[in-house]
């Protein structure tokens, strides 16, 4: 995996950097506007990889190179030798009958746990794939249910929502994978995309017929 992120990274570098690199031959008509768009545009385009490079290098300084989670909490350690800890004896209770401590909040059409620590609301982050796309952590879901596993075990005073096990298929018995629940929904989504193909390809096969005939009468 780690592999395929790198070298599709790669190829889609080159392919940005050829583009950006040969757009003003490609949209200027004659050399007289080439040299004009040239002057202005490959100074720009030269201080935006640098001002990118630089970002790229603060980012990638604060990349997660190893999450652990064991009965403390989770811990982050990044490439610049910190690490980050959301413990959970420092999680907090909202203290609202209609609000969850542990709950879920979208992000890029999906979903992460959200709970309050140190009088903050935050996300905590199980995300496989770090900034620098150089690396996939394989194991994010079994990081994620052994973290939900310690609140329940070491927080028990800490509502969570039912929606967080089936949103992420965990067993709530013994905090394994659910596969039955996760074949389940597949099946059904899968159901469900193979009936609406269906009345798409009906609707553009009638249509295609109506078209069709409509040719014959104006001949």
């Amino acid at each position: 995996m780690t592999f395929l992120i790198q070298t599709s990274a790669v190829l889609l570098l080159l392919v940005m950097s050829s583009v950006l690199l040969i757009l003003p031959v490609i949209i200027c008509k004659n050399i007289t506007m080439l040299v004009v768009v040239s002057i202005l545009y490959y100074p720009a385009l030269g201080f935006g990889l640098y001002r990118f490079i630089l970002y790229q290098k603060t980012v990638r300084n604060r990349e997660v190179k190893k999450i652990i989670v064991d009965d403390k909490g989770v811990h982050y350690e990044r490439k610049n030798g910190t690490t980050d800890h959301i413990l959970y004896q420092d999680l907090e209770k909202y203290n609202l009958a209609d609000e969850y401590d542990v709950d879920l909040s979208p992000r890029n059409k999906i979903y992460v746990l959200k709970v309050k620590h140190n009088d903050s609301v935050i996300n905590v982050d199980f995300d496989g794939v770090d900034a620098g796309y150089s690396s996939y952590i394989i194991n994010l879901k079994a990081l994620r249910r052994r973290y939900i596993q310690g609140i329940v075990y070491f927080r028990p005073d800490l509502r969570i929502n039912p929606s967080v096990y089936t949103t992420y298929n965990i067993n709530p018995v013994d905090f394994t994978f659910d596969k039955k629940e996760y074949w389940t929904v597949f099946a059904k989504t899968l159901a469900i995309l193979i009936l609406l193909g269906s009345i798409l390809g009906c609707i553009m096969l009638g249509l295609a017929k109506w078209l069709s005939k409509d040719q014959i009468y104006l001949h």
